[in-house]
């Protein structure tokens, strides 16, 4: 990715890129059965992507939420 993209460009691109590839596993696990291990790998990717929505989560709505921390 270029330096020239915003954080928040990024993030965007990169959200679009992780669901394409769950997307992707999902179905090939659906189709062929799960790999070996891939539970707690999952289970790791999930945890890691509440972390994140949960930092969005306190995303300002409006000038009006933004604080001096």
């Amino acid at each position: 990715m270029a330096d020239s993209h915003t954080p928040l460009e990024r993030l965007d691109l990169v959200s679009r890129e992780v669901e394409a590839l769950a997307t992707e596993v999902a179905v090939r696990a659906k189709a062929f059965g799960s790999e070996s291990g891939a539970g707690p790998r999952i289970a790791l990717v999930k945890q890691r992507l509440r972390i994140a929505l949960d930092e969005l989560g306190g995303y300002p709505g409006s000038t009006d939420d933004i604080t001096d921390e």
